[in-house]
């Protein structure tokens, strides 16, 4: 079996992949801020073996963007081979396979979540990936497809397969994000694998990542949505697990500081007919909880220019309170 690369970081904090999100910039920025272990967007086998431009973009790094895990998606074995040998020629330090997303455009093609349905299935497919990677490889699952009935034997067939760890949400496809994350089930998995298992599900904050530690026994936790604005998470996390106390919230200036420097690394990676769009929304989620900046929320979406984002950001710095 593979050495998972995970299991020395005690208490391991990892930023999950986002799908339209989770590009060079936006892992460089949570990096900055105490984010030590990181995902590329998810990538689909078939896309990686017929070599796309979008894939290739998407798999973009740098010296600083270490240690790096990329997730593949896929049910095709002869995809999934020739995809994972693809990355042979790439420095990544973990292959994760998703068997977790739950959207239907996914699913109705028996990819992410649907392979909960067919644990053995996943099991095999996990085994050609291994066997074709010099890579650690590494699942994502979820508890289960309509009930948590399965979630043992898909968990064991993950490991069975020699998979280095589990990733596991704590929810089933049917519940998506919404509902109770479910920490005793979790707990019982921890207690029957011998690979490390990283746990996810509503880690928006500090308090909620302890209480997934402890309430699971996991070696290690995943922040997804948690860090969209927010890359202060990392810090906040390390420092209330090691000392049992919270740094300060930034303040706007600080804030505002953050959203520029995250700003320019979009533009120098994406240029700026494409990068001013696709930072819209990170505006909107950097600028939650802050009163009097209504207006220029609402009106970030009409932005088009690199001049017209730089002072809607002034603009916040100068309008903005802290509540």
């Amino acid at each position: 079996m593979n050495t998972h690369p995970l299991s020395p970081l005690s208490n391991s904090v990892v930023l999950a992949p986002l799908s339209g999100i989770s590009s060079l910039p936006f892992r460089i920025i949570n990096r900055q801020f105490g984010c030590r272990y990181a995902f590329l967007e998810m990538v689909h086998a078939r896309s990686l073996s017929y070599g796309s431009k979008k894939t290739q973009e998407l798999m973009r790094t740098d010296q600083n963007d270490r240690p790096l895990g990329i997730q593949l998606l896929g049910n095709e074995p002869y995809f999934l081979e020739k995809a994972v040998e693809q990355l042979d020629n790439h420095n990544y330090d973990v292959l994760d396979f998703n068997a977790a997303c739950p959207r239907r455009k996914i699913t109705r093609k028996g990819e992410g979540a649907s392979l909960l349905q067919t644990p053995k299935k996943l099991r095999d497919l996990l085994k050609i990936i291994i066997k074709h990677t010099r890579l650690p490889v590494t699942a994502k699952i979820r508890l289960g497809w309509n009930d948590t009935a399965s979630a043992y034997d898909i968990a064991r067939c993950v490991q069975d397969a020699g998979a280095a760890a589990v990733f596991i949400h704590g929810r089933t496809k049917t519940q998506g994000y919404s509902g109770s994350v479910d920490y005793g089930m979790m707990r019982n998995i921890k207690k029957i694998l011998s690979i490390p298992v990283i746990a996810s599900g509503n880690i928006f904050n500090a308090e909620l990542a302890k209480r997934m530690f402890e309430q699971t026994g996991c070696d290690g936790i995943t922040v997804a949505r948690g860090a969209l604005g927010n890359p202060w998470i990392f810090r906040d996390i390390y420092e209330f697990l090691k000392k049992g106390t919270m740094p300060p919230p930034p303040g706007v200036d600080e804030i505002a500081d953050t959203i520029k420097k995250h700003f320019n690394l979009c533009i120098a990676y994406f240029g700026e007919k494409r990068g001013v769009p696709r930072f819209r929304k990170f505006y909107v989620w950097y600028t939650r909880g802050i009163q009097k900046i209504k207006h220029l929320r609402r009106g970030i979406m009409h932005i088009r220019t690199k001049e017209a984002m730089v002072e809607a950001i002034e603009e916040f710095r100068k309008q903005g309170e802290r509540g």
